[in-house]
């Protein structure tokens, strides 16, 4: 059984929505790892940008620091909009204090939080129900993969010491060379000749980052961090970027992938294509949870359009309350945006914005389909005609009838209703015709 590290009590391991936590029956507090916790930021708000807790620095607290009760190593603690947090930079644990969850996330999201103790917080935000449209459809399930890589700061130097402290170098090695070619003792040239390698080597840790750009470092085959901020930095020359000789762009990106042909909510074959924005918050799970995160977002962007495009047709009337591609484009890219965020948020891509960008019938049922929509607006043409017609019928006959000089029969009421619906609803303009003889 684990105890609490906080109070000592008993710990319960629990899991809402995929995010894996432990939580303490006595005090209330919860214990969540790095990864766990950007999952349920993400959970909270989308939108968001998350804040590295384990890169902020430490503090000094009146109260102890904890040991982890994983690895054993004495806690840290930092502050974050007036909340005192624990850490363990070894395991990549934090431990929120009962309440501070939903007062952490109340200043952090942009949506109204409401402030609770950690248990009831976590599970209105992560046990939600389902939406009607979900119980209606067999929806895809979403893709679930986790890394066990977190992302961390690699340490580093700064670059222009480190040169400093090389040329430095350079010039004892030229000077202590001078004076082993004055004394001409074959062992002094050693000496030179050895810094002369060292500086060789020493120069190949010199890295430039470009705004909004990462570079992941790895040692010996093993992760040992992401350095994110722009600037120029001297780092242990035996480490090797990936991708190798390359940084990775954390700009907000455009994927346009080519229209496809699928069948909606109906059954007719459309053509539909759409426009994703994108980007990389965790540069560990973009380069070792996937293969190609670029290819990995394309195909799952294919996926999920598919995958919401057969449950909603192309067009529906006007008069119902059916959500259809055409009309309700805006609420489909809601909808698009989630189903593909939640497949690729293990591969650490972050989805800013889908948008339909085209969308049509397929050329063999194009022509029979406007045929349709043709009729389809001359009939309702025809509705509005006829509607308009039989009132201004019915204030005609009012009107006379209303009129003390003038009596009319019923057969004369007849007559001059289908006349005058043939004035009014015919194609053509009407003419007039007198007769001579007594009506």
């Amino acid at each position: 059984m684990i105890k609490c590290v906080k109070c000592g009590g008993e710990t319960a391991n629990c899991e809402y929505s995929g995010i894996k936590f432990e939580i303490c029956k006595n005090c209330n507090s919860v214990l969540i790892t790095k990864e766990n916790f950007e999952l349920l930021c993400r959970k909270i708000d989308e939108t968001c940008e998350i804040i590295d807790l384990m890169s902020l620095p430490a503090i000094k607290a009146k109260k102890d620091n904890y040991n982890c009760n994983a690895c054993e190593s004495p806690m840290e603690k930092t502050l974050h909009n007036g909340i005192i947090i624990d850490r363990c930079r070894k395991c990549n644990t934090l431990l929120f204090d009962n309440g501070e969850l939903s007062k952490f996330f109340a200043k952090f999201s942009k949506k109204p939080i409401e402030i609770s103790g950690n248990a009831k917080f976590i599970k209105i935000v992560c046990d939600n129900n389902k939406t009607v449209e979900q119980e209606l459809h067999k929806t895809q399930q979403p893709l679930k993969f986790q890394s066990k890589i977190v992302e961390r700061t690699a340490k580093h130097s700064d670059g222009w010491a480190m040169l400093g402290i090389l040329v430095f170098v350079t010039l004892l090695t030229i000077l202590l060379f001078i004076i082993a070619c004055a004394a001409q003792t074959p062992v002094l040239f050693a000496i030179p000749i050895l810094l002369i390698i060292a500086l060789i080597f020493l120069c190949g840790g010199f890295r430039t980052i470009q705004p909004q750009e990462a570079l992941v470092l790895t040692l010996f085959g093993e992760y040992v961090g992401t350095i994110k901020q722009a600037g120029f930095y001297w780092i242990n020359p035996f480490c090797s970027s990936c991708p190798t000789f390359a940084t990775i762009s954390t700009k907000a990106r455009t994927l346009d992938n080519p229209k496809q042909k699928i069948n909606d909510a109906l059954g007719n074959p459309i053509e539909i294509g759409i426009m994703v924005t994108w980007e990389i918050f965790d540069t560990a799970k973009a380069v070792f949870s996937v293969e190609n995160y670029s290819s990995f977002l394309s195909a799952q962007c294919d996926s999920a359009l598919r995958n919401i495009t057969r449950l909603y047709p192309y067009d529906a009337p006007e008069d119902s309350n059916k959500v259809s591609l055409r009309g309700d484009s805006a609420e489909i890219a809601v909808k698009l945006k989630e189903e593909i965020q939640n497949n690729v948020i293990g591969a650490g891509i972050r989805v800013l914005d889908a948008r339909i960008t085209h969308l049509a019938y397929s050329p063999e049922i194009a022509a029979a389909m406007l045929q349709r929509q043709q009729a389809n607006a001359v009939i309702d043409a025809k509705r509005a005609l006829v509607d308009g017609a039989v009132g201004m019928v019915e204030m005609a006959i009012d009107k006379l009838s209303g009129n003390k000089n003038i009596t009319l029969d019923d057969k004369t009421k007849t007559q001059m209703v289908n006349n005058l619906l043939v004035v009014l609803c015919g194609n053509k303009e009407s003419q007039p015709v007198l007769r001579s003889d007594k009506l």
